[in-house]
């Protein structure tokens, strides 16, 4: 078997494409008026064509942010982004994992012997107040022995697409 995705939250690569593309159209624009010399520089205003040089400036470093943002707020997330799931194991990727290669944002969990997955629902209370509902599958063994635990699943239909990939049973527990 080769080895099989399953994203969990696909909502946080589009933070990639919202904070890249607030810095780059706003740089194009002050540019695009500092060609046309529509209005004055902001701070260049010795320089003929200061406007351009500093919706450079934007764009180069607005590009950055965008990049650096999503990479910040992902390293603060917890929950996995995908689930890995090959012959010999089950993998939990974190937002981190995806940029920096450290084992603290990959969780491995052994494939070999797991006939069951029970799974829980986790009710956590945020910052403001609301409730949000996550899942936690317990792997387990034919002995009734809990392998592993794979945290943070965002819905039962990941879990479901986890307990049919691996050729397992799904009991709920909630």
């Amino acid at each position: 078997m080769t080895s099989k995705t399953i994203s969990n939250k696909s909502g946080l690569t589009s933070l990639f494409g919202i904070f890249i593309g607030q810095g780059f159209l706003v740089g194009l624009i002050l540019i695009i008026l500092g060609l046309t010399k529509t209005i004055d520089p902001f701070v260049l205003t010795s320089y003929e064509y200061g406007l351009v040089l500093e919706g450079l400036a934007v764009t180069v470093f607005g590009t950055l942010g965008g990049v650096f943002m999503p990479i910040v707020i992902g390293l603060i997330m917890k929950d996995p982004i995908r689930f890995i799931i090959d012959d010999d194991y089950i993998e939990a990727v974190q937002f981190g994992g995806l940029i920096i290669k450290s084992p603290s944002f990959v969780e491995r969990h052994p494939r070999e012997g797991v006939s069951s997955i029970e799974l829980s629902e986790v009710v956590r209370t945020n910052d403001e107040g609301m409730d949000t509902t996550t899942y936690s599958a317990k792997l387990i063994r034919n002995d009734g022995v809990t392998i592993g635990t794979l945290r943070g699943i965002s819905s039962t239909g990941v879990a479901e697409e986890i307990a049919e990939t691996i050729k397992v049973d799904l009991s709920r527990n909630f």
